[in-house]
This record gives structure tokens, sequence and C-alpha cells, in this order.
């Protein structure tokens, strides 16, 4: 049970960090710019404190405590906000998410809702025919389990629009469903091989199907609109914008290459009051695999990502940043590129298929060894359980070579676990970064991956509690716009786990449930951690940036299965309001 209690002044200066000014002895009449009363403060710092009234001057946090206590901050100027009895937390971090990418899909067409072939084709032709001059149809959010094998076949849109190229990415980004048009404009035909860790999907005849998976994506870029830096500023800027009515003031990007999502950063780095703190993950090749990076080209990939970092911090003003680089160690398992222990069953690459390493071991050492040589934090793409044990070893590895210093670290996806690997994030530095929105028994897990492994590998599907059991520190990601950014969806499915949309599904894995206050300590505190920020924010204590936002309700408080029905009221920044419902 949580420990809440009123702040007294007394309290506050026990608890140090928590106060820079006691209550009751305000002498110098430096009164609040606001003050926040009439509601429930939780501060989510290590003591669990909670207060009912908060005072902000100048973008930061003078004091807490009762109403009472707050008024000796209070002057002519000061603004007063009644809570009328709502929550504040600590602004969320989404610490793996692709703004630009979510924005993207919020300014064009978007999959994500239709549940049937279809649906879908109705909506990608609505889109088509209500932009005639559009070269290429491009879109996103496409569902793999709406298609038998997750494999959208090329006639279906050949049947809706025959003459110009069709390029749609599906909802995780590792696939895409292509029309014929597309094809001849590529040049892709049953003579193309596959690509260095991709796949062209085949009919019997060795014609290209209409599905391209991972690498093999790129086959199309030479005949994708030109994506303008205009066009990524204002994708960028949507997308942050989303957050924020997510409760969400900090975001990871989980992979930005040397392109014009890069320069839409560089522009938000120089915008002191940018709405959304970025910490943006670099990565060294052009798409989402890593094969560029080899045991004989490290140092230059190296040294080009620090060249790159080097422009962020000479542009920063203060909310953006690139201290991280992103290794996509291996693939997804619904096309059977997820790096496994033992072999798939049943699927097309044979029996002894146990999936892609996109790098290989030894070069994963090495790339991580001089990443961190260099001060970069690290995230890695890692679903499988051999990719899993391979990033654990390689950071190990680093730990050993290289002396000991802050790092921020963290291992995204985490679907397959080997027992006893869950002890080995127990280490300084490190961090289980979790999509426990994907934490339930959905039509990816119960026809895309459960079918096509081990029986005995399904209890270790998407764990979460036994992280936690183990020492990790947990912080969440939504990966964003491969599914929703709502933060509050997922604390449901995590405290549930099952379908946020059917009260009567039944829990899957029940035993790895987390509790409320696990998932809002790796949105608050945690999440500030992992951006390297937790000396700024993440916690709501005299000193720290005035970061909070306001509940429709209290998640410790409604019953389970109506948290994911909670919204955000407002969210600030520094103090400022930058989002109101």
């Amino acid at each position: 049970m949580r420990n809440i209690y009123i702040i007294s002044g007394a309290m506050l200066l026990a608890l140090g960090a928590c106060s820079a000014q006691n209550t009751e002895t305000n002498t110098d009449k430096s009164f609040a710019d606001t003050i926040l009363t009439g509601g429930t403060i939780y501060t989510m710092d290590t003591s669990q404190t909670v207060a009912s009234a908060m005072a902000v001057k100048d973008g930061k946090i003078v004091a807490l405590g009762t109403v009472d206590e707050m008024q000796a901050y209070s002057g002519d100027a000061t603004q007063t906000i009644d809570l009328n009895g709502a929550t504040v937390f600590p602004g969320f971090t989404d610490a793996h998410v692709h703004v630009a990418g979510g924005g993207e899909g919020l300014r064009g067409l978007t999959l994500h809702d239709a549940q049937t072939p279809d649906v879908m084709l109705a909506k990608i032709k609505a889109y088509a025919d209500a932009h005639p001059d559009m070269p290429v149809i491009t879109g996103f959010g496409w569902e793999l389990n709406v298609f038998e094998a997750g494999n959208p076949h090329k006639s279906l849109l050949d049947e809706i629009i025959p003459d110009r190229p069709v390029i749609l990415t599906a909802a995780d980004g590792h696939n895409s469903w292509v029309n014929s048009k597309a094809f001849e404009m590529a040049g892709v035909t049953a003579d193309t091989p596959d690509p260095v860790a991709g796949h062209i999907e085949k009919d019997a005849d060795g014609q290209p199907s209409g599905t391209l998976r991972e690498s093999a994506m790129k086959l199309m870029a030479g005949i994708l609109p030109e994506v303008t830096k205009a066009d990524m500023v204002a994708n960028l800027r949507a997308g942050a914008e989303f957050q924020l009515s997510n409760g969400i003031v900090g975001s990871i990007d989980a992979a930005i290459s040397a392109n014009m999502e890069e320069q839409a950063y560089l522009d938000a780095a120089t915008d002191p009051k940018y709405p959304q703190r970025f910490r943006v993950s670099l990565l060294a090749s052009d798409h989402s695999v890593s094969s560029i990076v080899t045991e004989e080209n490290v140092d230059a990939v190296v040294e080009t990502l620090s060249e790159r970092r080097q422009k962020f911090r000479e542009a920063n003003k203060g909310r953006v940043d690139a201290e991280s680089v992103k290794i996509f160690v291996d693939g997804v398992p619904e096309n059977f590129t997820a790096a496994m222990h033992d072999p798939y069953v049943g699927v097309p690459q044979g029996p002894d298929h146990r999936g892609v390493m996109n790098l290989t071991e030894n070069a994963l050492i090495k790339y991580v060894t001089a990443l961190d040589n260099k001060g970069f934090n690290i995230l890695t793409h890692s679903m499988g359980d051999r990719a899993i044990d391979a990033t654990l070893t390689a950071f190990e590895q680093m730990m050993e070579a290289n002396p000991a210093r802050d790092r921020r670290n963290h291992i995204s996806h985490l679907e397959f676990l080997t027992p006893t690997s869950f002890k080995r994030f127990d280490v300084p530095g490190m961090a289980a970064n979790i999509q426990s929105l994907w934490h339930f028994n959905d039509p990816y897990i119960s026809e895309l991956t459960e079918p096509f492994v081990k029986p005995e590998i399904h209890r270790w599907i998407y764990p979460a509690k036994s992280f936690k059991d183990a020492g990790a520190k947990l912080v969440w990601g939504s990966d964003w716009p491969v599914s929703t950014s709502n933060p509050f969806m997922s604390i449901e499915v995590a405290v549930l786990r099952q379908d946020p949309n059917n009260a009567e599904d039944t829990p899957w894995i029940p035993e790895e449930k987390l509790t409320v206050d696990d998932m809002m300590v790796a949105l608050t505190r945690n999440g500030a951690w992992i951006m390297g920020q937790d000396d700024i924010r993440g916690t709501l204590e005299a000193g720290k940036l005035a970061d909070f936002i306001i509940l429709s309700a209290d998640p410790y408080k409604v019953k389970p299965y109506d948290i994911s029905e909670i919204t955000v009221k407002a969210t600030y920044l520094e103090g400022e309001q930058v989002y109101s419902n």
C-alpha cells in the first residue's frame, strides 16, 4: 500500500531535496507565479509523498504542502489553479517512440483502425480518390494479423489503384505492402535477390507477391516521394503536440537516420520552448537494420555518429539532445526474423531457422564498447531470446572493458526471455524498456507468434513482473505509431494482462502482472532517469522543473478496468500550460 501523507514544512526540510524553502519561513517574500490547490498531488519521489498544494515560480517548483502552507507564497499577481479534486502527477516519459512518424500518420493515411481487409481497402481507396494528384500513395499502420500469415497480396491493391504505386508500411514498421505498379517502377522482379537482412515474399511462380520484410522495404526507396524538411518539421510538431495530449513531456525517439528527420530535430533543438523534451537515438544505417555495422567499420561508424551528436550539442537550447544510439539487434517474430535460441516451428524458412541477427555478436560487442567509450547511451531493439542474451553479453563485456560512468542504457521490446536472463538486468545504468500495451493475448500472439515457437517458450513471452522481481529498473515506451502512445491503456494492460477493449478477456500469463505503482514509477521517475533528466524532473520536488499533468481521475483509486478511460486535462512544461483538454 502506498504511504500517503500531507507534507508539512518540517517534513519538507527532512526530505532535503523535496523542499528548497520551508513553507512557514518564506522570509524573502518570493511569491509564486502559480499555486495549485484542492487536489491530490503525487510527487512520485522515493518516499511516495503526496501533497494537496504546490507553488511554482519561474518554471520551477518552489514548495509543496497543504493549502494553508502554500498561502505564504501567494501574492497579488499569483494565479491560483483550483484542481477541484483532480489528480496531479509529474509529466510522463515515453522511452521508445517515433514522434515524427506518428505525426506523419496524424497528417496522412493511417490504417490502425481497419480490422478487416475490406475496411482497409475502402479506406485506402478513399484516400487515393481524395488525392488524385498524389503520384505515390503511402500510408502506415496495417496490422499483420488482418491477413493470412501476415502476407497481404499485391492484387488487392491492384484492384483499387492500378495506375499509381502504393507503398504501405505495417504497424510494426518491419513490413511493407505494395502493389504491382510499385514493383514495376522499383524494378523488383522474380530475379531480384533478397537483400541482406531482408526478404521479398514471392508467389509459387517466383513473382513478388506484395509483402516486403525488413531491409527489403528499402527496395522502394527510389520511388518514394521526396520528404521535404518542411514536411518533417510539420510531422514532428504534430507528433510532439499529440504526446502532450497523453501527458507525455519527454520522448526518446528510437531511431533517427541522417536525413530530413534529423534536420527537423536539429531545428527543434534551437527552440528553448519546443513543446516536448527529446532524446534522439541516432541510427547508424538508413533503415531499421544494423547490418551496416561490422567488426571492421565500427570505429568509422562511431566517429560519424559522434559528429552528428556534436551538431545537436551545438544547437541545443535545452530540450533536445542526441546522447543515444539505437541498435536493431534482430527483427520481429511475426516474420520470423526475431533471433531465437531454438528453431521456429513450421515456418517456410525450414526446420533450422532461428531468425536473423542484424549484426554478428562480435560486431555487437565491439560496437557497444566503442559507443560507450564515446559517452553514448544505448537503446536496442532486441525481441528474440538469442538477441536479448547477445545484447546483455555485449553490455557486460563493455562494462568490463570501459571505466565506470553514469550510464543510461535500455533494451526494448523483450518479447522472449530465458528465465536465467532477468537477473542480468539488475546492474547499474540498465533498464528494461517494456511496451506493456502488447502484453495480452491478441492475434499477434495467438495467431502469429505462439504457433511458431516451442510450447515451453510460451510462458516467457512478454514478461514484466519477472524483471521487477529480479531488481531491474523498468521504463515504459509506447513505440507509437506502432501502437498508441496513450499511457493509460498501457497501464491497464500491465495490471490486468487482458484486452483493454474486452473486460471478459482471460488474463494472459497473470504471473507477470504489474501494479499501478510499478507503471507510474516507470512513466515518471524512471522515465526521467533514462533520459538523463532525473536531476531536473520526473518527480515533483522543490527546485525541479514544473513539468506536471492534471488527470481526469486517479489511477491508484479507479477500478483497474477503468484506467484506460482516464484522460489528461492539462499538461505543463516549466509551469507553462502547453496542452488543455
